[in-house]
């Protein structure tokens, strides 16, 4: 019955200008706040000329398969001198034996080092994290001012260190950095070469040990990116409605968003019906607001469409079944359905949070659809960021729709943002991707930060990448939403983890900073990622476990891709687990003030649970 009044009314809608719903009032692309300025800036804008030269002059075939010697004939003599030259720059105050390093196993060394006078020096090769093997190259220098060249063509060489050691064998070189954000350290065994990335070197050759290293960023590898930059989608859009996902902007129990993608411009008329289950009176229509993604990466699918309806106004702890059209109706997708938040105590509810994505996304899709079957009840599915691997390249996120959708077009999905999402820059394709609440901090990008209620629990949702953004500038907005809350239950969600799950991986910047805040306002458990295993602590409070009787919070780390790190287990841990790709079922009963968790993972079998009570 309902079918038939979709086509009747659907023709009397159609045939009325702007007599839909309200459908979202943000979704352009002007509210992503740009990027902070970058220290390669110039060297970026000159990569892009390049990249778009390319476009103009190489078929699609070559673009997706050309290499770094391809890469390096293309260029002009200019263009050749200037990347020779336009990453690092340090002063030396003495004559130096300058040693450049860097990881060789991958093939591909910078291509100007041989034709600025550097010399191989395989005696001095080291290892870095246990596996990578760093290819050191050496020249002389006189005092003063050097400038030396990109890492690679490729993106796949973490950005080159530099040592520096006297030639008369006198004091030791002093390094001035003068490229914003890099750094000097004394190279040492165990030391970071990154300031970005838990690497360490292994033991370092007699010479080189003990001399300054000049240190940047791991995630710098892709300013001169160009081979691999274009690519092909296995996911292309086309005129038919995909890649469907439902997220909240406002309050779970009376509006939901629902996002769907078409191929750029083939959309005539974006639409969607929407009704209570089992009320064909309450049938209801609304024309969706658009936006298209462009990325000059893909030769195959460089433009889509996402298409926005945001609905408000719906009934409390109610069942709805929507479809949509890009035709204004002739066609519509199946029917799916969205269930709003109940009032406090109304139901029983159940949720699921997620670790790393990431890597293996189809054997991801097929964890996250066994949930969904073993449990179709579940509301909404919180994920502790990585949720791709490369952040800044649309095919990934393609990927990451194509298996996500056949489960988040039915239930909600609450990202939290993670280092891989962003990739070292501007979470620019994150942003664009998902509608979230602008209620977070007003020092970030909206949808970097969040908060959420659903019935008795408050959902906070933080960004903690903090090699990008210090970890204060959320602090004062995550101490007044937990503040301002009465909710019973109260939990945050983010990517790196307070208490990790093996040493070396801690982040102290977020510990210090945020854990006196949970402390303050009894945050019940925090929702990580970023170690690629299980773990959960006992319950925590002023960095120590808690006192019989004291509260304290429970901190989660899992992971439901297929990249799996080692784990050793310190004090603080109550449980943990290696070779797991798990999701975590969340319970909740708020009239009885209960909290029942269980850890499944792949196989179907429970690997941890917990429970909480509160009155």
């Amino acid at each position: 019955m309902i079918r038939l009044s979709i086509l009747i009314l659907a023709a009397l809608f159609l045939s009325v200008p702007n007599a839909w719903a309200s459908s979202a009032g943000s979704f352009t692309q002007d509210e992503i706040r740009a990027p902070d300025q970058s220290p390669h800036a110039e060297l970026e804008a000159q990569v892009s000329d390049i990249l778009d030269r390319m476009i103009a002059e190489l078929e699609p075939d070559a673009l997706v398969e050309l290499t770094p010697e391809a890469a390096a004939a293309f260029l002009t003599e200019e263009e050749r001198d200037y990347l020779s030259t336009a990453f690092a720059h340090f002063a030396i105050d003495r004559p130096a034996r300058i040693y450049v390093a860097y990881d060789g196993m991958y093939g591909e060394q910078p291509f100007w080092l041989e034709e600025a006078g550097f010399e191989r020096r395989e005696d001095l090769d080291f290892i870095v994290d246990v596996e990578d093997p760093y290819e050191v190259w050496q020249r002389d220098e006189d005092a003063g001012e050097v400038r030396l060249g990109i890492p690679s063509f490729s993106g796949e060489l973490k950005p080159y260190v530099v040592f520096a050691a006297p030639l008369d064998g006198g004091e030791a070189v002093e390094i001035t950095p003068l490229v914003d954000g890099t750094d000097v350290q004394i190279a040492r065994e165990d030391g970071a070469p990154f300031l970005d990335d838990n690497d360490y070197f292994n033991a370092l050759p007699a010479e080189l040990d003990g001399l300054p290293v000049l240190r940047s960023y791991e995630s710098w590898e892709f300013v001169s990116r160009m081979v691999g930059f274009f690519r092909r989608t296995d996911y292309p859009s086309s005129a038919t409605p995909d890649h469907i996902i439902q997220t909240w902007q406002g309050d779970p129990r009376e509006e939901i968003t629902i996002q769907w993608r078409t191929r750029a411009g083939t959309a005539s008329d974006p639409v969607l019906w929407y009704a209570i289950e089992g009320d064909d009176d309450s049938l209801a229509y609304a024309r969706a607001e658009t936006t298209t993604l462009t990325s000059r990466q893909l030769v195959d699918d460089p433009a889509v469409d996402l298409h926005r309806v945001r609905m408000t106004g719906l009934q409390p702890g109610t069942s709805y079944t929507f479809g949509v059209s890009a035709d204004g109706g002739e066609n519509w997708s199946e029917s799916r359905d969205f269930h709003t938040g109940g009032e406090t105590g109304s139901e029983p509810w159940q949720f699921v949070y997620l670790g790393d994505p990431q890597n293996g996304l189809d054997q991801w899709g097929d964890l996250i659809r066994q949930g969904d079957e073993r449990f179709p009840d579940i509301r909404f599915w919180m994920i502790a960021g990585d949720l791709i691997d490369h952040g800044t390249e649309r095919d990934h996120w393609d990927q990451f729709f194509a298996e996500a959708s056949t489960v988040f077009d039915r239930s909600v999905i609450v990202p939290a943002i993670g280092n891989h999402d962003s990739h070292g820059g501007h979470p620019t394709l994150y942003l664009e991707h998902f509608a979230l609440p602008d209620n977070g901090s007003e020092e970030l990008d909206p949808g970097r930060t969040y908060h959420l209620t659903y019935q008795d629990m408050l959902i906070v949702v933080m960004d903690s990448n903090y090699d990008l953004i210090s970890p204060e500038t959320q602090a004062d907005w995550l101490d007044r939403v937990l503040g301002e809350s009465d909710a019973r239950w109260k939990v945050v969600i983010y990517h790196h983890p307070f208490y990790a799950s093996r040493p070396g991986r801690d982040n102290a910047p977020l510990r210090e900073t945020w854990g006196p805040i949970f402390d303050r306002h009894n945050v019940d458990i925090a929702f990580q990622g970023h170690d690629h295993a299980y773990m959960r602590t006992v319950p925590m409070r002023n960095h120590r476990p808690a006192e019989p009787g004291e509260h304290g919070t429970i901190y989660l780390v899992a992971v439901s891709g297929t990249k799996m790190y080692e784990q050793e287990l310190r004090d603080f841990a109550a449980f943990g687990a290696t070779n797991e790709r798990t999701y975590q079922l969340i319970e909740m009963d708020s009239a009885a003030g209960t909290l029942s968790y269980r850890a499944i993972n792949a196989d179907g079998e429970e690997i941890d649970a917990f429970a909480l009570e509160k009155e």
